[in-house]
């Protein structure tokens, strides 16, 4: 198979979207603008070409950190496999637009820092209450909290544990 591999650097247009699939796994989709420069030597400066507008896709766990991780102007690094996309609209006109099938997706640190969380495993995340975000069944540490509550709300000063 000769796919078309490429990277893109541009801006989010809008929040990530969930398109749960019908065999259950999550996949979602982002549009990125992108605007390539060019050096215009008449006017001795550099001028932008015409935006390109490509949707993203995203599968299983890059889709599920995409979700959580981008917002609407973020700018990004995506690299993946390169497609297009054909249909008609209702007034019989025939539209194209390009894809991009997404192997790994990243803020573009050109323009600012970003600090990497690695999610945590379905193990590590303890029972709790979806509505409140309240830990259920927390054990024998009940005295520890109390105590740390305690002195939360006398306005002590809290030790580092290092």
């Amino acid at each position: 198979m000769r796919d078309i591999q490429t990277t893109l650097m541009g801006n989010a247009t809008a929040d990530p979207k969930s398109r749960p699939q019908e065999d259950g796994t999550l996949s979602a989709s982002v549009r990125i603008a992108v605007t390539s420069r060019y050096y215009d030597s008449s006017k001795n400066d550099f001028t932008d070409r015409k935006t390109e507008f490509i949707t993203v896709f995203a599968r299983r766990a890059l889709a599920r950190n995409l979700l959580s991780s981008v917002k609407k102007g973020n700018p990004l690094v995506v690299t993946g496999r390169l497609g297009s996309s054909e249909w008609e609209t209702e007034g019989g006109v025939i539209r194209h637009s390009l894809t991009l099938q997404a192997e790994a997706i990243g803020p573009d640190l050109t323009f600012g820092t970003a600090t990497f969380l690695r999610p945590l495993k379905e193990d590590d995340v303890p029972d709790h209450d979806p509505q409140t975000g309240e830990v259920q069944g927390s054990g024998g540490d009940e005295e520890e909290e109390s105590s740390l509550a305690a002195a939360q709300s006398e306005g002590a000063e809290l030790e580092p544990a290092f």
